[in-house]
């Protein structure tokens, strides 16, 4: 198979109603200081001092150090967390560390600086009436995403609805984008959506909060410290994190529902290494009914087995050669521009 076949093909299944899943790759592309990496130097950096006194959150915290020493990744090395007092203080340093690099680069952000603005600008060609929702779930906590829609002027619901403090309701939010169109040559009234964008933030964002169990949205709060009576809806890795999705499963459901609705899902920047994204959608991309195309820098986490398993997967990544590396159907095909990236990818291809 040739670069047009591939092309023609890529195209072909994009055209399918399409799930994207976006990961921290897609906001590295905007400042390395959105990556997990940097995230974990803040971690190391804070924590001793927040906790300090605690007997259990320092013994707990030891432990994942071990744990990083010891070259496990990032996420399993915070299973040792059992600590409540630890936990919220990791919740809170996260919440900081990302609106801190948010707000560097809002500049940037607000001006269009997003290289995945390509790809939005392509899919906006795709929305109409007839295929009006197109599902973005992403782990990420920033709000690139979010500017990056509002630049190319497509519409999103996150499930929230309301004024300043938006309440967390998908069946209600959802009105928002129910029209009545009157049939001229009928004369009766019906129903339609209007084109927009469903946007599954399942770990959270700096603009989502709780009080009172409830969980909020509030944009005018996003780069403050600490709120009083707020606590930030930030999903952290390690173990604790299955506890809290468990119990707000609630907040996934729709995430649930637009991977089942999927039939092609497109990975950017994401490094296959959430158990509660990766599981529900590889029990669908076996299917042959389902097909999937990664985009990303490196074939990390369980990518690479994703991809044995699933040779009918089109995985484009860096060739470190100043190109990219086509794997389809177990076979590689070199490319000499580096379409791994978004926008060269969109902009190439689509």
């Amino acid at each position: 198979m040739d670069l047009d076949e591939i092309y023609q093909e890529i195209q072909e299944i994009l055209r399918k109603q399409l799930a994207l899943i976006i990961g921290t790759g897609s906001s590295i592309s905007v400042d390395f200081a959105f990556g997990m990496g940097a995230l974990e130097s803040h971690l190391k950096s804070v924590i001793p001092s927040v906790i300090i006194g605690d007997n259990q959150a320092e013994s707990e915290w030891k432990l994942v150090l071990d744990n990083l020493n010891r070259k496990i990744d990032f996420e399993n090395s915070l299973n040792v967390v059992k600590s409540g007092f630890l936990l919220e203080s990791i919740i809170v340093e996260t919440g900081k560390h990302v609106a801190k690099v948010n707000y560097q680069n809002i500049s940037k952000i607000s001006i269009g600086e997003i290289p995945i603005i390509a790809l939005f600008e392509r899919l906006k060609n795709a929305l109409s009436y007839t295929n009006p929702i197109i599902d973005i779930i992403t782990p990420n906590y920033d709000l690139i995403i979010e500017n990056a829609l509002s630049h190319c002027d497509l519409d999103y619901n996150d499930g929230f609805y309301g004024g300043v403090q938006k309440k967390f309701d998908w069946a209600q939010s959802e009105q928002l984008f129910n029209r009545l169109e009157n049939n001229s040559k009928t004369g009766k009234i019906y129903p339609k959506v209007y084109p927009h964008i469903r946007l599954h933030k399942v770990h959270g964002s700096l603009n989502y909060f709780v009080k009172s169990d409830n969980v909020y949205r509030n944009d005018s709060l996003s780069y403050f410290e600490n709120i009083k009576d707020y606590e930030r809806f930030i999903i952290t890795p390690g173990e604790t994190k299955h506890k809290r999705i468990v119990e707000n499963r609630h907040f996934y459901r729709e995430m649930d529902n637009a991977i089942d609705k999927a039939q092609t899902y497109l990975f950017v920047g994401y490094g296959f290494n959430d158990i509660d994204i990766d599981k529900k959608i590889c029990q669908n991309i076996n299917q042959v009914s389902r097909r999937a195309i990664i985009v990303t820098k490196d074939l990390i986490g369980n990518a690479k087995s994703i991809l044995s398993e699933n040779p009918e997967i089109i995985a484009i990544s860096d060739n470190y050669k100043g190109g990219a590396l086509i794997s389809y159907k177990g076979k590689e095909l070199e490319h000499n521009k580096p379409i791994w990236q978004i926008d060269e990818f969109a902009n190439e291809i689509l």
